[in-house]
């Protein structure tokens, strides 16, 4: 056998392994990364209730966020969660928009600051448009429209910096 030959067979395998030791660090290092991207990150999901909500707020709990629950009736929320994680929950309704400056006031107590906004919730009506009273109307726009325009706009001017993402779900 040659010295070429030999130093081929030596090299090739050692370069294998080490390609392959590069992608598995390579692997545990994205995975150790994607797991802390909303460590103690401030959460908020409105209409917590729901199924969707139940998952994005064990999802985010698992990542570490810090989050702040919010749904129609505090009740109601409290019993899927003290046992998990220890969340901050704040009573939300958007039929009733003269609460929004309580709302805003509280959620911005809960932590100080605000990093992720889900807006999990929407109000939906099969029915013609033009058989539905004026007051659905404005049902609607204060559930899908109004409320999460005013909980965005209301936090953003509390905060200096307007430093958070904003989501919205709708089924």
């Amino acid at each position: 056998m040659s010295l070429g030959w030999t130093t081929t067979v030596l090299v090739v395998p050692i370069v294998v392994v080490l390609t392959a030791g590069f992608f598995y660090l390579y692997d545990v290092i994205v995975g150790l990364l994607s797991k802390t991207s909303v460590r103690n990150k401030v959460v908020l999901i409105t209409d917590a209730l729901s199924g969707l909500g139940k998952e994005c707020a064990g999802v985010f709990h698992k990542g570490g966020a810090r989050l702040i629950l919010c749904g129609k009736n505090i009740t109601a929320v409290s019993p899927f969660f003290p046992h998990t994680f220890p969340p901050k929950l704040v009573l939300l309704d958007f039929d009733d928009m003269d609460s929004m400056p309580e709302v805003i006031g509280e959620i911005l107590e809960c932590y100080g600051c605000l990093d992720i906004l889900i807006f999990n919730n929407s109000l939906k009506v099969k029915a013609p448009a033009q058989s539905l009273p004026p007051e659905m109307d404005r049902l609607l726009m204060d559930n899908n429209y109004f409320g999460p325009i005013t909980l965005a706009k209301g936090h953003s001017l509390n905060d200096v910096t307007f430093d958070f993402h904003i989501e919205t779900v709708t089924a």
